[in-house]
């Protein structure tokens, strides 16, 4: 038999529980992370279009694949809107497409949306921008712009991986 002072305490705690159990059950935020975009300003005589697209889509890949490993965010998969963001992409930019990226998060699953602008400078300066929003308002709730060295595989990696680190200290929700 429970005394009565158990189950007092029992009856007191019982609340505290229960809120834990629900703030720990509470569902990650779900993250699309949209295709990056290059603003090169190098006039660079040699076409790098080819390597910067797989920069591009590694960077990506790279930063949505740490975002979800770390478990900062559910990233939400993109086939779904796969027609509509290639038919955006044919007409115009992310960066340009008067808040196409929230409605495409939202018809993905997604409540927020990750944006990427890499612009290129030189061979040895480049920078990235990297934006969150709410898919239900389009408000930015978070901006990091940084600068990296070089135009190789390397530094874009170093580049991808300071950012995952940096949101995963504090992330953006």
């Amino acid at each position: 038999m429970i005394g009565r002072r158990r189950l007092l305490v029992f009856g007191l705690l019982l609340p505290l529980f229960r809120a834990a159990s629900a703030s720990s059950q509470e569902p990650r935020r779900r993250l699309l992370v949209l295709d990056f975009e290059l603003i090169d300003t190098s006039n660079e005589p040699v076409d790098q279009s080819a390597e910067h697209a797989k920069r591009l889509a590694r960077a990506r890949d790279d930063i949505a694949a740490g975002l979800a490993a770390r478990g900062v965010y559910d990233v939400v998969d993109r086939a779904p809107i796969a027609a509509d963001l290639d038919a955006i992409l044919k007409r115009t930019y992310i960066r340009t497409c008067n808040g196409c990226e929230a409605s495409l998060a939202t018809k993905a699953g997604a409540n927020l949306v990750l944006t990427g602008v890499v612009n290129k400078v030189s061979t040895l300066i480049l920078s990235m921008a990297v934006s969150i929003a709410r898919a239900s308002t389009g408000e930015m709730i978070y901006h990091q712009g940084f600068d990296f060295r070089g135009d190789n595989d390397q530094s874009w990696a170093r580049a991808t991986k300071f950012f995952v680190d940096r949101v995963a200290r504090d992330p953006p929700m």
